[in-house]
């Protein structure tokens, strides 16, 4: 249970981070109004967090925060990325088109780095994090080396 929870943490730093580094990016690209900053990231943090949350991004990456037993390292942040393009699209489709050509390419490649970042950086953490806290005895096969105690 203990290792679940530390996986919705993870994922929940996850998401804040793509949320902040997503409107980072909208802000250096259509930035206008330097005094609004603050004020401006707050604004694109919580639309990019409404649209994670009415495409269903949130929950499909919670979901596989929660569930991933997987050993490669690149494989969790790979999903993630397809995730975000599969709901990037989605929230494209509902808006009507939402986004110019042009920007939507943008948005594609820079939310796809993002989210495969973002991932790289919370599966990099967790795997510190769990492995910290495993105190009792590993279950992984040890060889022992002529002149070893295997030890």
């Amino acid at each position: 249970m203990q290792v679940i929870l530390k996986r919705l943490a993870v994922w929940l730093f996850e998401m804040a981070l793509q949320a902040l580094m997503l409107g980072l990016f909208l802000i250096v690209s259509h930035w206008s109004d330097e005094d609004a900053f603050g004020k401006d990231l707050l604004f694109f943090f919580q639309t990019a967090i409404l649209l994670f949350f009415t495409t269903g991004y949130l929950f499909s990456t919670a979901i596989l925060r929660a569930i991933w037993r997987g050993r490669g390292v690149w494989w969790h942040p790979i999903i993630v990325a397809a995730l975000f393009l599969v709901h990037f699209e989605i929230m494209n489709v509902r808006a009507g088109g939402a986004f110019a050509p042009p920007e939507r390419i943008r948005l594609r490649v820079a939310g796809t780095l993002i989210a495969f970042v973002c991932a790289l950086a919370g599966g990099w953490f967790l795997r510190r994090w769990i492995g910290r806290d495993n105190s009792g005895p590993s279950l992984q096969p040890h060889r022992v080396l002529p002149g070893n105690a295997g030890g």
